[in-house]
């Protein structure tokens, strides 16, 4: 079933009512079009050569144009549209209410409703990255004063090592956001493994306090060019889906290797639960996500962050037998161009 969209126009043609549907559909809130003549706003609906809105409103009769071509940018949609005199409290009609079922959505538009998404997600990250700076700089002092005191316990002086180094990142990492002129150091050349080793580390109490059984397999995976803070940021985005998706117990296996695919010289990362798995829908919504939350947003930012590198990210999920994640990086042998 189609979605309809209405609104309404006074006796003049201005528009008198325009919900929240119908903004939505259009970018345009009610403050920017309300009292506007409705083609100011939309295309003009004509029957032959006359306004079809001036003409159910003199005629006092209701109009139905069924498949009715509206320009849109960079193409052309259908939609059925009925115009309805509405009759007033003291008779006559005042007002003429036009619902239209659009057979497509224009493509532009769907472009500037993802800008517009992009932009409130933008917001609110900055929003975001100003409330985590005080906790993050509490939680640094805390990690200090742990380390000084409990300095012969070498477990904890490891795990404290692993906290100030993260901290220090992020620290870093929220100052090049907030910064009008960013500076990212680039990618490195760096172990993949040495990295899935310190999230090795990091991870085991929490995957200990769910019961989850894990296991890092290390593979003769290859060095790569990358920002060690995104690499870690995409396999911890998956990790923490996975424990998340066994918060009874399960199995967590992370593997690491060397292939060919498609012809090309791969790093492999490859992530495997035994959770409930992931609904088709699900997987697919993560190629369009920016209205999602929990665990589909989660793997978009780790599928942003591996294309970034122009690489891949393959998802395979069965119900009730878990869901295998596996990130693609191509590898860039020196000199080779």
């Amino acid at each position: 079933m189609r979605q309809s969209y209405s609104f309404s126009t006074d006796r003049q043609l201005r528009i008198a009512e325009w919900n929240d549907d119908i903004a939505e559909f259009t970018g345009r809130p009610p403050l920017t079009v309300m009292g506007k003549q409705y083609h100011e706003v939309l295309p003009r609906l004509f029957v032959g050569d006359v306004d079809a809105v001036a003409l159910s409103m003199t005629r006092s009769e209701e109009i139905v144009l069924e498949g009715y071509g509206f320009a849109c940018l960079h193409g052309r949609i259908d939609a059925d549209v009925r115009i309805l005199p509405l009759p007033g409290d003291r008779g006559g009609i005042d007002r003429v209410r036009i619902d239209f079922s659009p057979h497509s959505t224009c493509l532009m538009a769907i472009k500037f409703q993802n800008l517009q998404r992009l932009i409130d997600i933008g917001k609110i990250a900055s929003t975001l990255a100003h409330g985590v700076r005080n906790p993050l700089n509490a939680i640094k002092g805390a990690v200090v004063h742990l380390r000084q005191k409990y300095a012969d316990e070498p477990t904890l002086i490891e795990f404290t090592k692993i906290m100030e180094d993260e901290i220090q990142r992020l620290d870093h990492f929220i100052s090049s956001f907030l910064s009008a002129t960013p500076a990212r150091p680039g990618p490195s050349e760096e172990d993949i493994n040495a990295l899935l080793k310190k999230i090795e580390v990091f991870t085991s109490m929490q995957t200990h306090a769910y019961r989850i059984e894990t296991t890092f397999e290390y593979g003769k995976a290859p060095l790569l060019q990358v920002d060690p803070f995104q690499f870690e940021q995409a396999i911890l985005n998956i990790i923490n889906n996975a424990i998340e998706a066994m918060p009874s117990g399960g199995r967590l296996t992370i593997r690491t290797g060397r292939e060919q695919r498609s012809a090309a010289d791969v790093a492999v990362v490859e992530i495997a639960d035994t959770g409930p798995g992931i609904a088709e829908e699900g997987i697919s919504g993560i190629t369009a996500p920016l209205g999602q939350r929990g665990r589909g947003f989660g793997l978009f930012i780790a599928r942003e962050i591996v294309q970034y590198y122009n690489g891949q990210l393959a998802i395979e999920s069965k119900k009730d037998r878990g869901t295998t994640v596996r990130l693609y990086f191509p590898v860039h042998i020196p000199g080779g161009g």
